[in-house]
């Protein structure tokens, strides 16, 4: 099984195309979406938690 790493990033939530739009960037540099947080603040964001294979290079 392949060591993960994990990170925690501010994701724009509410408009369709904003949010694929910064999931598509995290997934280009190998982050895989494993959930979002239940929580949406004022800003419109909401918490997305990800990981990667540890030895995926960031681009």
């Amino acid at each position: 099984m392949a060591p993960w790493e994990y990170d925690i990033r501010a994701v724009r939530y509410g408009e369709l195309d904003s949010t694929k739009e910064d999931l598509n960037k995290l997934g280009v540099d190998g982050w895989e979406l494993i959930r979002f947080s239940d929580d949406i603040d004022e800003n419109g964001m909401v918490k997305a938690f990800f990981k990667r294979p540890l030895d995926c290079l960031e681009i």
